[in-house]
Protein backbone atom coordinates (compact mmCIF):
# COMPACT_ATOMS: atom_id res chain seq x y z
CA UNK A 1 0.00 0.00 0.00
CA UNK A 2 1.23 3.54 -0.29
CA UNK A 3 -0.38 6.15 2.24
CA UNK A 4 0.23 10.09 1.74
CA UNK A 5 -0.30 12.42 4.44
CA UNK A 6 -0.91 15.94 3.52
CA UNK A 7 -1.01 18.35 6.23
CA UNK A 8 -1.65 21.93 7.23
CA UNK A 9 1.55 23.60 8.91
CA UNK A 10 1.32 22.68 12.54
CA UNK A 11 -1.36 19.93 12.49
CA UNK A 12 1.47 17.04 13.39
CA UNK A 13 1.77 15.95 10.07
CA UNK A 14 5.35 14.22 10.75
CA UNK A 15 4.08 12.75 14.21
CA UNK A 16 1.47 11.19 12.74
CA UNK A 17 3.16 10.07 9.30
CA UNK A 18 6.16 8.93 12.07
CA UNK A 19 3.59 6.71 13.73
CA UNK A 20 1.87 5.59 11.44
CA UNK A 21 4.81 4.05 9.66
CA UNK A 22 5.34 2.40 12.57
CA UNK A 23 2.67 0.53 13.27
CA UNK A 24 2.00 -0.53 9.54
CA UNK A 25 5.87 -1.08 9.36
CA UNK A 26 6.46 0.69 6.28
CA UNK A 27 9.08 3.28 5.35
CA UNK A 28 8.82 7.05 5.98
CA UNK A 29 9.47 9.50 3.44
CA UNK A 30 9.97 12.78 4.25
CA UNK A 31 13.05 15.68 3.93
CA UNK A 32 15.42 12.90 2.15
CA UNK A 33 14.37 14.00 -1.20
CA UNK A 34 16.86 16.91 -1.61
CA UNK A 35 19.26 14.39 -1.54
CA UNK A 36 17.73 11.79 -3.68
CA UNK A 37 17.17 14.47 -6.36
CA UNK A 38 20.57 15.92 -6.29
CA UNK A 39 21.81 12.70 -7.48
CA UNK A 40 19.33 12.35 -10.16
CA UNK A 41 20.75 15.85 -11.43
CA UNK A 42 23.86 15.40 -10.50
CA UNK A 43 23.93 18.59 -8.49
CA UNK A 44 24.39 19.58 -5.05
CA UNK A 45 21.74 18.82 -2.04
CA UNK A 46 22.25 22.43 -1.33
CA UNK A 47 21.79 23.52 -4.89
CA UNK A 48 18.33 21.52 -4.83
CA UNK A 49 16.91 22.22 -1.23
CA UNK A 50 17.15 25.73 -2.06
CA UNK A 51 14.57 24.84 -4.62
CA UNK A 52 12.29 22.59 -3.20
CA UNK A 53 12.00 24.14 -0.08
CA UNK A 54 11.57 28.06 -1.22
CA UNK A 55 8.09 27.67 -0.46
CA UNK A 56 8.60 25.52 2.80
CA UNK A 57 8.12 26.35 6.24
CA UNK A 58 11.06 27.43 8.65
CA UNK A 59 10.96 24.10 10.44
CA UNK A 60 10.69 22.76 7.08
CA UNK A 61 13.44 24.75 6.00
CA UNK A 62 15.68 23.97 9.54
CA UNK A 63 15.15 19.74 8.82
CA UNK A 64 16.33 20.03 5.23
CA UNK A 65 19.10 21.86 6.02
CA UNK A 66 20.59 18.84 8.38
CA UNK A 67 20.54 16.84 5.37
CA UNK A 68 22.11 19.46 2.89
CA UNK A 69 25.05 19.42 5.43
CA UNK A 70 25.93 15.78 4.69
CA UNK A 71 28.96 15.93 1.50
CA UNK A 72 27.56 12.16 -0.04
CA UNK A 73 26.56 14.38 -3.58
CA UNK A 74 28.01 17.66 -4.45
CA UNK A 75 28.38 19.08 -7.54
CA UNK A 76 32.00 20.87 -9.24
CA UNK A 77 29.91 22.79 -11.41
CA UNK A 78 28.77 26.16 -10.38
CA UNK A 79 25.19 26.49 -9.01
CA UNK A 80 22.47 26.32 -11.20
CA UNK A 81 19.47 28.74 -11.62
CA UNK A 82 16.57 29.71 -13.00
CA UNK A 83 13.57 28.54 -14.45
CA UNK A 84 14.39 25.55 -16.60
CA UNK A 85 16.39 24.12 -12.94
CA UNK A 86 13.48 24.51 -11.34
CA UNK A 87 11.36 22.39 -13.60
CA UNK A 88 14.02 20.13 -13.51
CA UNK A 89 13.81 20.17 -9.50
CA UNK A 90 10.32 19.80 -9.43
CA UNK A 91 9.94 17.19 -12.37
CA UNK A 92 12.69 14.69 -9.89
CA UNK A 93 10.89 15.42 -7.26
CA UNK A 94 7.49 13.74 -9.11
CA UNK A 95 10.27 11.24 -10.78
CA UNK A 96 11.68 10.27 -7.08
CA UNK A 97 8.44 9.42 -5.36
CA UNK A 98 6.67 7.93 -8.06
CA UNK A 99 9.53 5.67 -8.20
CA UNK A 100 9.51 4.93 -4.70
CA UNK A 101 6.06 4.51 -4.55
CA UNK A 102 6.49 1.73 -7.36
CA UNK A 103 7.76 -0.27 -4.50
CA UNK A 104 4.91 -0.10 -2.20
CA UNK A 105 4.77 -0.31 1.45
CA UNK A 106 5.73 3.44 2.05
CA UNK A 107 4.16 6.83 4.02
CA UNK A 108 4.74 9.76 2.18
CA UNK A 109 4.52 13.06 4.08
CA UNK A 110 4.31 15.78 1.87
CA UNK A 111 5.65 16.92 -1.13
CA UNK A 112 1.69 16.67 -2.69
CA UNK A 113 2.31 13.19 -3.30
CA UNK A 114 -1.78 12.60 -3.27
CA UNK A 115 -1.63 14.72 -6.38
CA UNK A 116 1.66 12.96 -8.13
CA UNK A 117 0.13 9.73 -7.55
CA UNK A 118 -3.37 10.11 -8.48
CA UNK A 119 -4.88 6.97 -10.02
CA UNK A 120 -2.34 4.81 -8.27
CA UNK A 121 -4.44 1.54 -6.83
CA UNK A 122 -3.21 0.64 -3.32
CA UNK A 123 -3.27 4.59 -2.50
CA UNK A 124 -4.49 5.92 0.54
CA UNK A 125 -4.48 9.88 0.14
CA UNK A 126 -4.73 11.62 4.02
CA UNK A 127 -5.28 15.29 4.88
CA UNK A 128 -4.39 16.56 8.50
CA UNK A 129 -6.59 19.68 9.66
CA UNK A 130 -6.61 21.19 12.66
CA UNK A 131 -7.90 24.94 14.57
CA UNK A 132 -5.66 27.46 13.73
CA UNK A 133 -4.88 28.03 17.61
CA UNK A 134 -4.28 24.49 18.60
CA UNK A 135 -1.96 24.58 15.19
CA UNK A 136 -0.03 28.07 16.74
CA UNK A 137 0.23 26.51 20.35
CA UNK A 138 1.92 23.23 18.68
CA UNK A 139 4.07 25.16 16.28
CA UNK A 140 5.14 27.56 19.43
CA UNK A 141 6.08 24.68 22.07
CA UNK A 142 7.58 22.21 19.24
CA UNK A 143 9.95 25.06 17.83
CA UNK A 144 10.06 27.92 20.15
CA UNK A 145 8.40 30.27 18.25
CA UNK A 146 7.19 33.07 19.38
CA UNK A 147 2.66 33.31 18.60
CA UNK A 148 2.92 36.05 16.12
CA UNK A 149 5.82 34.43 14.34
CA UNK A 150 3.73 30.76 14.43
CA UNK A 151 0.71 32.72 13.02
CA UNK A 152 2.74 34.43 10.02
CA UNK A 153 4.69 30.90 9.35
CA UNK A 154 1.33 29.02 9.22
CA UNK A 155 0.03 31.86 6.48
CA UNK A 156 2.79 31.54 4.54
CA UNK A 157 3.62 27.99 4.42
CA UNK A 158 -0.33 27.04 3.86
CA UNK A 159 -0.58 29.80 1.22
CA UNK A 160 2.31 28.58 -0.47
CA UNK A 161 0.99 24.99 -0.61
CA UNK A 162 -2.14 25.97 -2.33
CA UNK A 163 -0.49 27.89 -4.55
CA UNK A 164 1.97 24.78 -5.60
CA UNK A 165 -1.15 22.58 -5.31
CA UNK A 166 -2.94 25.09 -7.76
CA UNK A 167 -0.76 25.68 -10.01
CA UNK A 168 1.38 22.63 -10.64
CA UNK A 169 -1.24 20.26 -10.08
CA UNK A 170 -4.28 22.02 -10.98
CA UNK A 171 -6.30 20.75 -7.80
CA UNK A 172 -7.29 22.85 -4.90
CA UNK A 173 -5.42 21.99 -1.79
CA UNK A 174 -7.46 20.66 1.16
CA UNK A 175 -10.27 20.11 -1.10
CA UNK A 176 -12.40 16.31 0.03
CA UNK A 177 -12.15 15.55 -3.64
CA UNK A 178 -8.38 14.93 -3.44
CA UNK A 179 -8.52 12.67 -0.39
CA UNK A 180 -9.44 9.68 0.90
CA UNK A 181 -9.33 10.59 4.45
CA UNK A 182 -9.43 14.10 6.28
CA UNK A 183 -8.89 13.99 10.09
CA UNK A 184 -8.52 16.56 12.84
CA UNK A 185 -5.53 16.25 15.06
CA UNK A 186 -6.59 18.29 17.57
CA UNK A 187 -10.34 16.02 18.29
CA UNK A 188 -8.23 12.60 18.27
CA UNK A 189 -4.98 13.35 19.25
CA UNK A 190 -1.61 11.96 17.88
CA UNK A 191 -2.25 8.71 18.98
CA UNK A 192 -5.52 8.43 17.96
CA UNK A 193 -4.54 9.94 14.41
CA UNK A 194 -2.39 7.19 13.77
CA UNK A 195 -4.57 4.61 14.57
CA UNK A 196 -7.46 5.44 12.90
CA UNK A 197 -5.16 5.92 9.50
CA UNK A 198 -3.40 2.74 10.10
CA UNK A 199 -6.63 1.43 10.24
CA UNK A 200 -8.34 3.00 7.21
CA UNK A 201 -5.27 1.62 5.94
CA UNK A 202 -5.47 -2.08 6.54
CA UNK A 203 -9.19 -2.03 5.65
CA UNK A 204 -8.22 -1.09 2.37
CA UNK A 205 -5.77 -3.68 1.49
CA UNK A 206 -7.15 -5.91 -1.15
CA UNK A 207 -7.73 -9.33 -0.20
Amino acid sequence: MIVTISREYGAAGLAVADGVARALDYELVTDDLPAAVAARLGASTEEVAARVDSDASFSERMLTGLGAATPEVVSANAPRVGEDFDEDVRREIDAAIRDRAARGDVVILGRLANAILAGRPNLVRVFLTAPRDWRIARLSETFHFSREIAAEELVRTDAARRRVAKDRYNITWGDPRYYDLILDTSRFGIEGAVAIVAGAVRLALPE
